[in-house]
């Protein structure tokens, strides 16, 4: 323990001794920069001079940790309200503002269109997503269990490969309608559960449990083919509620490691070995279930569904790497559903006028005794309507990142490439700029054409070649999941729905008052 704590303090003092060297270095070095910036380029009587990344307005930076000190505990923002430290940073400084991670690298952050639409529209072949370190880190750190570090923070060929091998029947239009029947009868599962853990007013509490649950058995059934269970007879089972809470986990603490100082790079912080922990209770109890898909198939004969077949037959990877697919793509699906159901059944609780709207709608298209068919949703279009504007006004994903694979110009600056620019798609979605009554839930707006000009801004899954592959599939989910609730409850809420950021957009405590409407 003595020579722990020893080597602890000798790391300790290198780290001070380190940030002082490059701070001194920073300063040396900013005069002849800063000179050469404004001499030089002048002497070009053609060329328009343009403000560089260093001019742009922001937090103030330190050396080492640049201004990752705003959301420590002496620090002007909480680690868990991101969301609206980055409104208020917009609201000071204007359409862009300038943040420094680790060794002051400049990470940029736009809200206006004009600047969201020329990076997004410059996305080469291999669009450059940065990773998230601390996964990346963890999965080298597994070569027993992973070969890479994931579709979602691999680049480049890699990334292309493992996209292109791995998710073609997750973004088949044909193959996601497939799964109606099933999407159909989970969601009367999930209702019925609902129905059973009301309390005697009616109020489902911690909502947000549940419809993880749900986007957990969703997940499974997708991927695998298999539902796991989750709540037979309205009981929630173990299982389930140890994989969700994994992920919930997972979720926290690498937003935890991003956001804060990155100490876990230096020894194990505490959020670390909570990370680590939960990735590997998820692995295991995943990799368990997978093994008994694949023994179930073999002795019984039983074919596979297509999205499970098409990763199984990927002859260029092995089971490793697919089982890491597995292990990404579910825990996505998790967040991404639960997140985004409780924020689209909070705005049609809070509007009984387009709740009712909506309810009209569905009984036309399908009366009491009518299964919901897929021409059913094709004509749904206040449904659709509802969805898209849930998806504007509260985004589980509010941002979307991208290095810049070239140089652009926006508003007088010139931002080169290798640029991190991040793109708050969700509050560019609520500027009067872009939307009339922005901060107001209007299905209606979606019944126009032409608001659909503004799509590069509803970007709740991502956007072009990095876009999330489930999209289409949830997207279907939460037509069936809201059709099938707004036709059995009249949806209520208690109070305001609470949100945390924890790398997305995460509610807290919502409960829902679900009356029967029969």
């Amino acid at each position: 323990m003595a020579l722990q704590k020893i080597w602890t303090n000798i790391k300790a003092i290198c780290f001070i001794v380190l940030a002082c060297f490059t701070a001194l270095l920073k300063f040396v070095l900013k005069f002849p920069l800063g000179i050469y910036r404004k001499f030089i380029n002048p002497t070009d009587a053609h060329q328009k001079i343009y403000k560089t990344v260093a001019d742009i307005p922001g937090k103030i930076s330190f050396p080492i940790i640049g201004t990752r000190w705003i959301y420590l505990k002496f620090g002007s923002y909480k680690l868990n309200a991101v969301h609206l430290a980055y409104e208020a940073m917009f609201s000071r400084f204007g359409d862009i503002i300038r943040e420094e991670a680790l060794w002051n690298l400049p990470v940029i952050s736009v809200i206006h269109r004009e600047c969201i639409e020329i990076v997004l529209r410059q996305s080469g072949k291999y669009p450059i997503r940065p990773p998230n370190e601390v996964t990346a880190s963890y999965r080298r750190s597994r070569p027993d269990r992973y070969t890479n570090t994931g579709v979602t923070n691999e680049q480049g060929v890699v990334w292309a490969s493992l996209r292109n091998q791995l998710t073609p029947n997750l973004t088949s239009p044909g193959a996601i309608k497939d799964f109606l029947p099933e999407i159909k009868s989970l969601s009367d599962d999930f209702i019925h559960m609902l129905c059973q853990v009301r309390n005697k007013n009616d109020v489902v509490e911690r909502f947000e449990g549940f419809s993880n649950i749900m986007g957990l058995e969703s997940a499974c059934m997708l991927i695998l083919g298999r539902r796991i269970n989750g709540f037979l007879d309205g009981v929630v089972s173990e299982t389930a509620t140890k994989l969700v809470d994994a992920v919930t986990k997972q979720f926290r603490t690498s937003h935890e490691a991003f956001y804060g100082l990155p100490l876990w790079k230096i020894i194990k912080t505490k959020a670390y070995k909570e990370f680590i922990a939960s990735e590997d209770t998820f692995y295991e109890i995943m990799s368990e279930i997978v093994d008994s898909v694949l023994n179930d198939q073999t002795q019984s004969g039983t074919s596979e569904s297509r999205v499970f077949g098409s990763i199984l037959r990927s002859t260029n990877l092995d089971m490793k790497e697919k089982k890491a697919m597995i292990n990404e793509y579910i825990p996505a699906g998790i967040k991404t559903f639960g997140n985004t159901l409780v924020f689209l059944l909070y705005l049609i609780a809070k509007h009984p006028e387009v709740q009712e709207k909506l309810y009209n709608e569905i009984s036309r298209l399908a009366p009491a005794g009518t299964p919901i068919t897929n021409e059913h949703l094709k004509e749904a279009k206040y449904l659709n309507a509802c969805i898209m504007e849930a998806h504007r006004v509260k985004p589980t994903a509010p941002c979307i990142a991208r290095v810049l694979e070239s140089d652009i110009i926006y508003d007088d600056y010139c931002l080169p490439k290798g640029t991190v620019v991040l793109m708050h798609t969700g509050l560019a979605c609520l500027d009067e700029r872009n939307f009339k009554d922005a901060t107001s839930y209007i299905p209606e707006r979606w019944m126009d054409k032409e608001t659909y000009d503004s799509l590069f801004l509803i970007t709740p899954f991502g956007c072009g070649k990095r876009i999330c592959p489930g999209k289409q599939f949830i997207e279907l989910q939460l037509k069936i999941v809201l059709a099938k609730m707004v036709k059995q409850f009249h949806i209520g809420f208690e109070g305001e729905l609470k949100t945390e950021f924890e790398f997305i957009l995460t509610p807290v405590d919502a409960n829902f008052i679900l009356h029967d409407r029969n």
